[in-house]
């Protein structure tokens, strides 16, 4: 299964920040292991190319605790959540969620966002609720996003 189907967003507040957050992960194919993997790219007759997280194998990274720590303290701590705490998702899957949703944090605004991306202590992807990015790289994207309805 695809990780849009094993993931619950808790409040949907956070939809568009989440979504930006996963960008094209969230069409990853989800399976056990890497034979699994390897048998439905050689077996599985796909019709598009397709990324597979094998739950064995995959390097799952969470931002540490102290780095999410550091960014509440820097701009409060309903302005800054580790993405990961903000899906529900089964167990089974938590390696796949990790690494979908690990390594970035969600911010209440571009103030607070700007802040802890480039706070010493926490230099880490952080996506607005608008769904803007601020990467401790230097790199910033935002501005219009598609809207269905």
């Amino acid at each position: 299964r695809v990780v849009a189907e094993l993931v619950r967003v808790r409040d949907a507040r956070h939809a568009t920040a989440l979504d930006v957050v996963a960008g094209a992960r969230l069409y990853n194919v989800v399976v056990s292991d890497e034979r699994t993997a390897k048998q439905l790219l050689e077996r599985g007759k796909l019709r598009r190319r397709v990324t597979i997280i094998p739950l064995n194998k995959i390097a799952a990274r969470t931002l540490d605790a102290a780095r999410v720590d550091a960014a509440k303290r820097a701009v409060g701590a309903d302005n800054a959540s580790l993405a990961l705490s903000l899906v529900g998702y089964d167990d089974a899957v938590d390696a796949a969620m990790r690494h979908v949703f690990g390594g970035a944090l969600v911010c209440a605004d571009a103030a607070a966002a700007k802040r802890v991306t480039f706070d010493a202590a926490v230099r880490a992807k952080s996506v607005t609720l608008d769904g803007d990015v601020f990467d401790p790289a230097g790199t910033l994207t935002g501005g219009s996003r598609r809207r269905d309805g």
